[in-house]
């Protein structure tokens, strides 16, 4: 998904770029049963919908930036916090092994 934002501009409709988005979206919720990481994604579907119209972008606008040009950020801002849950989420499922790990080490020893 960061590629795809990287890679298109988006302000004007772009239907391919939005269902490639919106397709890997949906394959990433899928994949992962987390409330914060479907609300995170939903924010990227939605940032995306207006991103990749003909005219959702420009409420967007800033003084110094454009609105599609702000879209893309937060999109990218709301990935990077998907990635920093994956690795929340990735590190204590790893604790939960080692916590079982250790007490089945006590049991044996003891």
């Amino acid at each position: 998904m960061r590629d795809l934002i990287i890679r298109h501009r988006g302000g004007s409709r772009e239907e391919r770029a939005l269902g490639k988005l919106l397709d890997l979206s949906r394959k990433a919720a899928a994949a992962i049963d987390d409330s914060n990481c479907r609300s995170l994604l939903a924010a990227v579907e939605g940032y995306g919908a207006q991103l990749f119209s003909e005219s959702g972008h420009l409420k967007w606008a800033r003084t110094e930036m454009s609105g599609a040009h702000f879209l893309r950020l937060q999109i990218l801002r709301e990935l990077d916090a998907f990635h920093v849950r994956l690795l929340q989420l990735q590190l204590e499922a790893t604790q939960d092994v080692a916590a079982t790990l250790a007490a089945d080490l006590r049991s044996a020893r003891g």
